[in-house]
């Protein structure tokens, strides 16, 4: 199985105005990795409908328009749609980004404050 798993989240910090978002990819013993073949893995089934629909032309949503480009340069991947129990990871990195004011951060290791729902992950 050489696929890999990318997990997103989003947070909110309504008294600021700030929106974050945040991924990871891993493989499928839930290890930090990098990839060619891909499974996004959310815990918003409306993201998920939307990004698995083959049609976006008429879409105005410009954000899911080029997440959809970026998708269709990719080898192979799929969407699937899981609970939030199972997203742990990334929920804590999208709200951890909102501190970090950065328009994008790419972490190539795992941070330690995050290493404990890793193995939380892993299990679910």
């Amino acid at each position: 199985d050489n696929w890999v798993y990318l997990s997103t989240d989003r947070a909110v910090a309504k008294d600021f105005g700030y929106v974050a978002t945040a991924g990871v990819a891993r493989d499928r013993d839930g290890n930090w990795i990098g990839y060619t073949r891909i499974i996004i893995m959310t815990d918003n089934l409306e993201v998920a409908q939307i990004l698995s629909d083959m049609d976006l032309e008429d879409l105005g949503i410009t954000m899911i328009r080029r997440t959809h480009r970026i998708l269709q340069s990719e080898e192979e991947w799929k969407i699937k749609h899981i609970p939030r129990n199972q997203n742990l990871v990334v929920d804590r990195l999208a709200k951890l980004s909102l501190s970090w004011k950065l328009s994008l951060q790419v972490i190539d290791e795992a941070p330690k404050n995050i290493l404990d729902l890793l193995q939380v992950d892993k299990m679910n």
